[in-house]
């Protein structure tokens, strides 16, 4: 049985269950949602670049930017 569990490991969720870690009679659960972490680019901090198109990536893009001839942007989720 865990005391908390945090839904959604982004930044907000990763040091939530940091800090409420630091107590050593909290257990935490932390999930993330996708498959398991087997693509390589993952455990590379310049493999981010890598994955910004691709099964890993939820598709959001931008709403259509003005200053970019109204262009929408793929957006990478952290």
């Amino acid at each position: 049985m865990k005391d908390f569990i945090i839904i959604g490991g982004g930044s907000a969720g990763c040091v939530l269950a940091n800090r409420l870690s630091e107590d050593p009679d909290n257990r935490v659960l932390l999930l993330e949602a996708g498959p398991t972490d087997h693509d390589p680019y993952i455990h590379m901090p310049v493999g981010f670049s890598k994955m910004t198109a691709g099964p890993l990536q939820w598709g959001y893009r931008t709403a259509p930017q003005k200053h970019c001839r109204n262009r929408e942007i793929p957006f990478a989720q952290a």
